[in-house]
C-alpha cells in the first residue's frame, strides 16, 4: 500500500465524517434550533458546541492534511481536485474562526441557560453562516471523492 492509497483512504474517510457532521448539524440541529424557544435554544446550542467545536475542526484539519499528501503524490486531475477540496476546507476553517467562533464564544462565556445579548440575531446569523458552510463542505467532499475515482 502506497502513501497515495493511505492518504486517499484517510482523506475520504475523515472528509466524509467532516462534511457529514456539518450536514447533520444543518439538517437536524439548525432546523430544531429555529423552532425552539430561546431558553431551550440557548441550552441546546451551548451543549452542541461542547462536542462539535473540538471534533469538526480536528476532522477538517485531518482531511486537509491527508488531501495535501494525496495531492503531492497524485497525477494531474486527482491532484487538482484534492487541492480544490483542501482550499475549500481551509476556507471553512478560516470562516469558522472569524465568523462563527465569535458568536459561539458569546454562549461559552455565560453560564448554561443564560442568553447572550442579541440572541435572536445571533441565532439567525449563525444558521445562515452554517448553511453556507454546509454547501462548501459538501463541495469539498465531492472534489475529494472525485479525486480518488
Amino acid at each position: 500500500m502506497t502513501i497515495a492509497h493511505i492518504s486517499a483512504w484517510l482523506m475520504v474517510a475523515a472528509g466524509g465524517l467532516f462534511s457529514g457532521g456539518i450536514l447533520f448539524v444543518a439538517v437536524e440541529r439548525v432546523n430544531q434550533w429555529q423552532r425552539m424557544p430561546v431558553d431551550q435554544y440557548v441550552i441546546d446550542f451551548r451543549r452542541a458546541l461542547y462536542r462539535l467545536d473540538p471534533l469538526l475542526p480536528i476532522l477538517g484539519a485531518l482531511t486537509a492534511l491527508a488531501a495535501v499528501v494525496f495531492a503531492l503524490n497524485s497525477d494531474e486531475r486527482a491532484a487538482v481536485l484534492a487541492w480544490i477540496g483542501t482550499a475549500m476546507i481551509v476556507a471553512i476553517i478560516i470562516a469558522s474562526v472569524s465568523i462563527a467562533e465569535p458568536m459561539n464564544s458569546k454562549f461559552r462565556r455565560l453560564s448554561e441557560g443564560k442568553a447572550p445579548d442579541g440572541v435572536e440575531r445571533i441565532r439567525v446569523s449563525w444558521s445562515r453562516f452554517h448553511l453556507a458552510r454546509t454547501v462548501v463542505a459538501l463541495g469539498s467532499f465531492a472534489c475529494l471523492a472525485a479525486a480518488v475515482v
